[in-house]
């Protein structure tokens, strides 16, 4: 299948190419089944903040290329080069896709290599990583969407402490106040020495480092994985704070 490089000039070209080619319930429609779901409807959205479709949908694509959610991108991408009827609109002789535009977007895209799912699930596996992380990431690294299987991981994660924690906060601050030395929700050890209380700061401040650092950047590396083994590390850090769960006092 041929990919479109997920990098600013090509989103806004595709952005362009919807805007032109789909009405707003379209698009919306569009982004809810490729799995990305605004707030609000689109049409709603784009007329309140005062933007052009165009702008709108730019904007979110680049929401969902700092999500490392390139498999929604896939899907539109696909759903536009088919120019399928089910999300964009017919003219009176063909689709309203702009001519040049559209060839110069066919051009951009480029066959991707098929990933080595099998030698992908192996190397996974043998990391032994917690149950949390096998439900969260393995189809997603097996398939080679690296940065996604990262995020949902740290998802989890902050799902997890959430229901441990009985907080509703979200994050960093969640892991601040959930690990917190003075009066935490959470505690790693009985907090009756120093020593007790070093471990439960550090692990507060990793904690909060993943969700942070891990789960929210904008940073090329996270957003634009392809290194499997580097993916690995990144969950087998996250594992291993799941593992800390599980042992909680």
């Amino acid at each position: 299948m041929k990919k479109l490089e997920y990098k600013k000039e090509n989103l806004r070209l595709l952005a362009h190419l919807v805007a032109k080619a789909s009405s707003g319930t379209l698009f919306t429609k569009m982004l809810n089944d490729g799995g990305w779901s605004p707030l609000i409807s689109a049409s709603e959205e784009y007329q309140k903040a005062g933007k052009s479709k165009e702008d709108y949908l730019f904007c979110e694509f680049e929401k969902i290329a700092e999500q490392g959610r390139f498999d929604i991108l896939d899907f539109i991408v696909e759903k536009t080069v088919r120019k399928d009827r089910i999300y964009f609109k017919i003219g009176e002789k063909e689709y309203k896709f702009p001519k040049e535009p559209f060839s110069d977007f066919k051009k951009k895209l480029r066959v991707k290599k098929d990933i080595p799912q099998k030698k992908n699930e192996k190397i996974f596996d043998e990391r032994k990583f917690h149950n949390s992380v096998n439900f969260a990431s393995k189809n997603l690294f097996r398939d080679g969407h690296y940065s996604q299987a990262i995020f949902e991981s740290c998802k989890l994660l902050n799902k997890r402490v959430q229901e441990l924690s009985k907080l509703e906060t979200d994050g960093k601050s969640l892991m601040l106040s959930a690990f917190s030395v003075n009066n935490p929700k959470l505690k790693f050890n009985a907090l009756i020495n120093q020593s007790d209380k070093d471990e439960q700061e550090g692990f507060m401040h990793i904690f909060a480092g993943v969700m942070h650092g891990i789960r929210n950047p904008k940073g090329h590396e996270i957003t634009n994985l392809k290194d499997p083994f580097r993916a690995l590390e990144y969950l087998s850090l996250i594992s291993l704070l799941f593992k800390k769960l599980d042992e909680l006092k």
